[in-house]
């Protein structure tokens, strides 16, 4: 199961991704302004630039200290560094304390609404990934607090629309996860009331991954990671390709869908993006390009 909670951290800025580009049709033009300047650096995290990204999302925060949004964000950019930048201890601190700030203003949010999806689809990710983090770092007490506290929250989830993107993204995350627990397993699930099947999973990912809004991006960096698990290897590059094609500066992307084009033996375009990311101008994850240079010279 360590292998399916890792598949977490594909989800990283993503399960409410879509209410965040959302902004309302009724606000004055300052929060319009906000709304902007808020995509504006979600956009800057998917290219990766998350020195653009950290100044806009501290600008937010000083202009409206009570939207969390922001906060989460920002938290997920060390998130992303521990899991593809080298699990250094200082980066699973700066986490879990920007994480935890996310967690205080959200909820704040929530007790003020507590029909607010968008906090709920946070939370759960948020304690999901301190859980992560956490266990990672041998902090077993933590680790196991921020699950159960994320699940109550999970549970709020799946009594989400179904058709709202946003939440099939969570609720198929879930499902793949419940439907893949070994067998000899299943008495776990069943006892605490939790059935699916693994195919659930993937076609509620794929819808939303068809969407018109953002939250297919997030959809298919999740598809292409389990995709690869259940080695369908092609499935998961189509998926890689689209995201690249949509975030070229993105060096995750970039590497992950080489990695697929050696697994496939296509291993002239392998080399070719391998190379393509050696000479990349990324000021993040400098360790992909010393991991592309590894696997050009055994290629």
């Amino acid at each position: 199961m360590t292998e399916i909670r890792l598949a977490w951290l594909l989800i990283a800025c993503s399960i409410i991704s879509n209410d965040l580009y959302a902004a309302p049709t009724d606000v004055h033009s300052d929060s319009l302004s906000y709304e902007q300047k808020l995509e504006e650096g979600i956009d800057a995290f998917y290219r990766a630039d998350w020195v653009e990204a950290k100044a806009v999302f501290k600008e937010l925060r000083q202009d409206k200290p009570d939207d969390s949004r922001a906060y989460f964000f920002e938290s997920m950019i060390p998130f992303w560094k521990y899991y593809f930048g080298g699990r250094t201890k200082q980066t699973a601190e700066q986490f879990l304390s920007k994480s935890q700030e996310a967690i205080k203003v959200s909820k704040e949010k929530l007790n003020k609404d507590s029909s607010d999806t968008t906090m709920v689809l946070m939370l759960s990710g948020l304690y999901g990934y301190r859980s992560l983090v956490a266990a990672a770092e041998k902090n077993y007490k933590e680790a196991l607090q921020s699950g159960m506290e994320g699940f109550t929250y999970t549970r709020q989830l799946l009594a989400l629309d179904a058709n709202d993107p946003k939440a099939l993204i969570g609720k198929g995350m879930f499902y793949y996860m419940v439907g893949s627990v070994p067998n000899g397993l299943k008495w776990v699930t069943n006892m605490i009331g939790m059935s699916a099947d693994m195919q659930e999973g993937f076609d509620a990912l794929e819808k939303a991954a068809q969407s018109k809004s953002y939250v297919r991006n997030d959809a298919q960096m999740i598809l292409a990671y389990l995709y690869e698990r259940e080695q369908q290897n092609k499935k998961a590059l189509n998926h890689l390709e689209e995201l690249c094609s949509r975030y070229p500066k993105n060096i995750i992307f970039q590497f992950n869908r080489a990695r697929l084009l050696e697994k496939t033996n296509q291993l002239a375009l392998a080399r070719e993006k391998y190379e393509m990311i050696i000479t990349m101008d990324s000021n993040v994850l400098g360790i992909l390009k010393k991991k592309s240079e590894s696997r050009l010279q055994r290629l």
